[in-house]
């Protein structure tokens, strides 16, 4: 499954699915490119789970709505509601161990 870009129109319909890992990023952000890819994987590899990404710097009120002082963070979402968190980059385990607390806490 694809990643999907979020906007401030669509996003809280998208988060309205059984799970969600949503990626917030930056346009300069080196860890946020670093990410990027370990993200697509598994969004390809994990077709139960809806995969967005936020660009915080065409959306900077998502920094306020969910508290981000940092990018990238991830808030991952169950039935429409945020479950767990983690911030700052990370290789494709990172994500697994993420996605599993999820689906499983």
């Amino acid at each position: 499954m694809a990643v999907i870009e979020a906007t401030a129109e669509t996003f809280d319909e998208l988060i309205k699915t059984e799970y969600a890992a949503v990626d917030f990023y930056g346009d300069h952000c080196g860890a946020c490119a670093y990410t990027a890819p370990f993200f697509r994987e598994a969004a390809d590899d994990m077709g139960l789970i809806r995969f967005i990404k936020v660009n915080t710097t065409a959306y900077p009120e998502f920094t306020k709505r969910f508290d981000i002082s940092g990018i990238p963070t991830f808030l991952y979402f169950r039935n429409g509601e945020q479950v767990h968190r983690s911030e700052g980059g990370m290789e494709r385990s990172g994500i697994n161990e993420n996605l599993a607390r999820m689906m499983y806490e």
